[in-house]
C-alpha cells in the first residue's frame, strides 16, 4: 500500500512526496488522524518546557514586565502575585493547549476556505480544506517531535527561549538585545518550519482547488503575510 492510501502514511507522504499525497487527499480527505498526532505530539513538548521554564527568569520576566506597565519599579509583594498568578494561568493552559489547536485548526482552515472558495472562485468542501491544513502542517509535529528530546535534556528553559522556539530554527536568535516585541515577533515568522508548512499548503491548496500555482501561492502567501502582521501588531502591544 502507498503512503497516500492510508491516514497513517499520509502523515509521513505530506513530507516526503506532498504531490501524490495531496492529489490522494483532495480525493478522499482524511483528518482524524492527523487532528490527533498534532495535538498529541504538541501537547506533550508544550508540558515538557513549560515544566522546565526558569523560575528565576520567570521572576524576572514578570518583574520586567510589570515595572513597564506600572510605569515604576514593583515592589516583591506585586512580583509574587504576578508569579502566582502567571504559573496558575499557564498551568492551565498548557492542559487546554489541545483545544485551542483544534480550534485554531478549524478556523485557519476555514479561512483558507473562504478564500480559495470566494475569492479565487475554487469550488472545494470545508473537509477538504481542512484536511489539506492538517497534513500540510506536518512540519509542525517534526518541530514538536525534535523539542521533547531538547526539552528532556535540560534542566531549566529560559522563558524567551520557551515563547521563541526551542530549537533555532529562526530568526528570532538574531535579534539584538533589548529588541522590542515587534521585531522579535517578525523575526520569529521567518522560520524554516513555517516556510516548510506554507510550501505545502500552496501544493495541498493547488491539488484540492485544482488551481494553478500562482493562485495557489498567492492565496497562501497573502494569509499568512496577514498572519505576521497581526503578530508583529501584537508583539508591539503586549511586548
Amino acid at each position: 500500500m502507498a503512503l497516500e492510501d492510508s491516514s497513517v502514511g499520509r502523515l509521513i507522504g505530506a513530507l516526503v512526496s506532498p504531490v501524490k499525497t495531496f492529489r490522494s487527499i483532495a480525493e478522499r480527505p482524511t483528518w482524524a488522524v492527523a487532528l490527533a498526532a498534532l495535538m498529541v505530539v504538541g501537547t506533550a513538548s508544550g508540558v515538557l518546557v513549560n515544566r522546565r521554564i526558569d523560575p528565576d527568569d520567570m521572576r524576572q520576566t514578570v518583574e520586567k514586565r510589570m515595572e513597564k506597565q506600572l510605569g515604576q519599579k514593583p515592589s516583591q509583594e506585586q512580583v509574587d502575585r504576578g508569579m502566582e498568578m502567571g504559573m496558575k494561568v499557564s498551568s492551565v493552559a498548557v492542559w487546554l493547549a489541545p483545544v485551542g489547536l483544534a480550534l485554531a485548526y478549524l478556523l485557519i482552515a476555514l479561512l483558507f476556505w473562504l478564500a480559495f472558495r470566494f475569492v479565487a472562485g475554487s469550488d472545494f468542501s470545508y473537509r477538504t480544506s481542512f484536511s489539506v491544513l492538517l497534513h500540510a502542517f506536518m512540519p509542525w509535529l517534526i518541530y514538536s517531535l525534535l523539542v521533547i528530546p531538547v526539552a528532556l535534556s535540560r534542566q531549566h528553559v529560559g522563558v524567551q527561549e520557551a515563547q521563541q522556539g526551542m530549537l533555532a530554527s529562526n530568526l528570532a536568535v538574531l535579534a539584538p538585545e533589548g529588541a522590542g516585541g515587534a521585531l522579535k515577533a517578525l523575526l520569529s515568522s521567518l522560520d524554516f518550519f513555517s516556510l516548510w508548512a506554507a510550501v505545502l499548503l500552496i501544493l495541498g491548496y493547488r491539488a484540492a482547488t485544482k488551481s494553478s500555482t500562482t493562485a495557489a501561492a498567492a492565496t497562501v502567501l497573502l494569509l499568512w503575510l496577514l498572519w505576521i502582521v497581526i503578530k508583529v501588531g501584537l508583539g508591539a502591544l503586549f511586548g
